[in-house]
């Protein structure tokens, strides 16, 4: 007996089973069918690393916090068409729009997402439609103009995805959000920032980077490692500050192929579940080429990969 409780509390076994009855290839073959190609997002394979964090931290959220809050949102800054293409093996997968009513356990009570292309907008408009999804606003616009408009203070408490191509979203974007309660997971592309980072040390300015970081403190890093480990404790200590309780702020890494790689951020209220993120880390970290092949089969709906993916490596002790 306790061993089933266990199982039941260890968000990767109860995501396993979601996927496997979420039949997500169905989806994949009705946006074939009505979508072209090209009004995806063209994306890569390592793509697929980053939306197994966010379906992993919507598992352990949506079993969490409607424990404890009424009215929790889903917002998106940087939404999309809502899928993917996959420009290397022409697959599409599922992007975070739609594994945000797809993933939790328990659903949103509304739905946010900003997309600043028209064309995206209007397509992921016509995905949303296509699977009779509620509750949401799309709002096309940038994230940095929009999230103003954005309730946040008539919220209890949300769960933000912000998905960076590069250099995105403002410092004072995320002073907004770490002043009210959420998780927020932040995609950092390391590999872009570095290419930003030395061409600002090497003109002794960087408007965008000085947008980013909020303040010109970038320019006495000596590399972009110590940019990220200033940025996360900058990310610390204003969420600390803001929100009058101790944060918990980390980062995962995920190589892509080549010199590619790029970093995903978790700021939240420290707490035990905590110890789910450090363990998806830990698997995450020792990733090869043949792992990334297996986490894109996973959100193509082919589900009898996961368990070599994982390692069988994510049993926790009753944390939630």
């Amino acid at each position: 007996m306790k061993e089933k409780r266990q199982s039941q509390s260890d968000p990767l076994e109860w995501l396993s089973r979601k996927l496997e009855t979420l039949k997500m290839k169905d989806y994949i073959i009705k946006i074939e069918k009505e979508f072209d190609r090209n009004e995806l997002y063209q994306a890569h394979t390592w793509t697929a690393i980053k939306l197994i964090i966010l379906m992993w931290w919507l598992t352990v959220y949506s079993r969490i916090v409607p424990r404890h809050f009424h009215n929790y949102w889903y917002i998106d800054l940087l939404s999309s068409s809502g899928a993917n293409f996959i420009q290397e093996t022409k697959d599409i997968i599922l992007g975070s729009p739609l594994l945000s009513y797809l993933v939790p356990y328990k659903q949103f009570k509304h739905h946010f997402f900003v997309e600043i292309n028209s064309r995206r907008k209007s397509t992921l408009d016509r995905m949303l439609k296509l699977f009779n999804f509620s509750n949401y606003d799309t709002i096309q616009g940038d994230c940095n103009k929009e999230i103003y408009t954005i309730p946040l203070q008539v919220i209890d408490n949300y769960f933000c995805f912000i998905d960076c191509e590069g250099l995105d979203v403002r410092w004072t974007t995320l002073e907004r959000l770490l002043s009210n309660r959420g998780d927020i997971l932040l995609v950092f592309q390391t590999a872009e920032i570095n290419r930003v980072f030395g061409k600002g040390k090497k003109q002794g300015v960087s408007q965008a980077l000085d947008g980013f970081c909020g303040g010109d403190w970038w320019k006495l890093c000596s590399d972009v490692q110590e940019l990220l480990e200033k940025y996360m404790h900058k990310l610390k200590y204003k969420a600390n500050e803001l929100r009058k309780y101790p944060n918990f702020v980390d980062y995962i890494r995920v190589k892509g192929q080549g010199y590619f790689y790029y970093d995903v951020f978790l700021i939240c209220k420290k707490g035990p579940y905590i110890r789910a993120w450090l363990n998806l880390k830990r698997t995450l970290e020792n990733l090869q080429d043949k792992h990334i092949k297996a986490a894109l089969e996973i959100c193509k709906g082919n589900q009898t990969t996961l368990s070599d993916f994982i390692k069988k490596q994510s049993k926790l002790n009753n944390f939630l």
